[in-house]
């Protein structure tokens, strides 16, 4: 039911992922279906530790692939770059933006993402290993992450890879000042 769930939500977006479309999809029950899932927000919920592995397998394929391509800051970045752009991780934003109006969904959504956040630090303090003992490390991870997840809600409405670039590259100086002049 779960995979159907995540596979719905990438696919056709919450709006469409409906307890019913998720039974439909899963072959199940009703009562099957509201055993697992009582509410709607249970299931869109239960879908972020889904979405989560699959945002740090990106990550670990992107990483594998820059090998020695790149200074490690920029590596780190890029990686991101690229998971922040991939159907699961905009699957997850989208439900951070339902969860706005939506309480039980936030709620939900906030017992879901503290138990994913350890997941997510312990793939950022591997993608910034080469700076961890930087003072300014913290707010380097922190900012990146806000930048990067604000430059793929953006790309949802504005497709323009040449200006995705030229602000990743202008991210990946700023950063490199930052480290360079934190005190």
């Amino acid at each position: 039911m779960l995979d159907e769930a995540v596979a719905s939500l990438i696919e056709h977006g919450a709006a469409k992922t409906t307890t019913l479309e998720v039974q439909r999809r899963a072959g199940v029950s009703r009562g099957a279906l509201l055993h697992h899932f009582p509410t709607h927000a249970l299931l869109l919920s239960a879908t972020v530790a889904e979405l989560v592995r699959r945002n740090e397998q990106t990550v670990i394929d992107v990483v594998a692939s820059f090998e020695g391509t790149h200074e490690p800051v920029e590596q780190a970045i890029r990686a991101l770059a690229v998971m922040t752009a991939q159907p699961p991780f905009l699957a997850e934003l989208e439900l951070w933006a339902i969860a706005r109006v939506d309480g039980e969904l936030r709620t939900a959504l906030i017992d879901a993402e503290r138990t994913a956040k350890r997941d997510s630090e312990r793939v950022m303090r591997r993608l910034f290993a080469a700076i961890s003992d930087h003072p300014g490390i913290d707010a380097v991870v922190s900012l990146s992450a806000e930048f990067l997840r604000g430059l793929a809600l953006s790309g949802v409405l504005r497709r323009n890879p040449l200006r995705r670039q030229r602000l990743l590259t202008q991210w990946m100086r700023t950063v490199r000042i930052l480290l360079e002049h934190w005190e």
